[in-house]
């Protein structure tokens, strides 16, 4: 059992560890970028919680959440950058199966024989992929935001136009740009394509200054051109989950990036 710590949440100590960027992965996978939380005051022996982000998102994202989890619950937490996004290596190829397997390395290298998954739109198909495919694995799933159903074409084309106005944006951010002018000149011409505002701060998010010029911290040329991969589900016939699972929606999800 875990003692709840519901108000303290200074009790919460962070872990970062960043994996460095590669352009192609094999079949075992590519080990993925985590921040770790974990209760200072507490030991708890039940099974960690895995969060896996939506398409566009990272880590970074849920911050906020991961330390509430872990003062309500005592468990340890993990928010994982999947490939292409985040601190994660950035590959040639992307989808569901190889999410999966990225999932799998990263249980072993923690010596995790079973977890708590979580997982928001992208996140949440990655999840359904990886309890489909190693239940043994799934303590329970929680999968948030998303159907392991098709997507409608109009999902590809409204996401490929986001990421082409992305790439564009660019163009018109000088390298000796200061952060704050930088991110207000991306909002600027971004915002002429994205309309949504809360979807157009998200996508800022990203924003960050490289070694040479300001980029997008995923790698849009991959999930350009991996896009269909990333809107359907695999075809898993005969697999089953029969274990613990939740499923939720968030108040306009259908007005997100998946």
């Amino acid at each position: 059992m875990c003692h709840l710590d519901r108000a303290n949440l200074s009790n919460v100590r962070l872990r970062i560890s960043s994996s460095n960027y590669s352009t192609h992965s094999g079949p075992k996978g590519v080990s993925l970028s985590y921040a770790s939380y974990e209760s200072t005051s507490t030991e708890c022996s039940r099974a960690p919680v895995v969060i896996l982000h939506g398409l566009f998102g990272s880590k970074n994202n849920w911050k906020s959440i991961s330390k509430a989890m872990v003062g309500r619950t005592g468990r340890k937490v993990y928010a994982l950058d999947t490939r292409n996004h985040g601190d994660s290596p950035h590959t040639e190829d992307m989808d569901y199966l190889l999410m999966a397997t990225d999932l799998e390395l990263f249980c072993k290298e923690r010596g995790l024989h079973e977890a708590a998954i979580l997982g928001h739109s992208m996140g949440g198909r990655v999840a359904m992929t990886f309890a489909l495919t190693r239940p043994s694995m799934v303590e329970r799933l929680v999968v948030v935001d998303v159907a392991p159903t098709f997507m409608p074409t109009t999902v590809d084309g409204e996401v490929l136009t986001y990421l082409r106005a992305m790439r564009e944006t660019l163009k018109h951010i000088s390298p000796e740009m200061s952060s704050p002018a930088a991110r207000k000149e991306a909002e600027k011409h971004l915002g002429s394509v994205v309309q949504e505002y809360g979807v157009l701060q998200f996508l800022l998010t990203n924003l960050r200054k490289g070694e040479h010029s300001y980029e997008w911290q995923f790698n849009a040329e991959t999930l350009e051109s991996c896009m269909r991969n990333i809107t359907q589900m695999p075809e898993l016939k005969g697999l089953t989950y029969n274990g613990k699972s939740i499923t939720a929606q968030s108040e306009n999800s259908s007005r997100k990036p998946t």
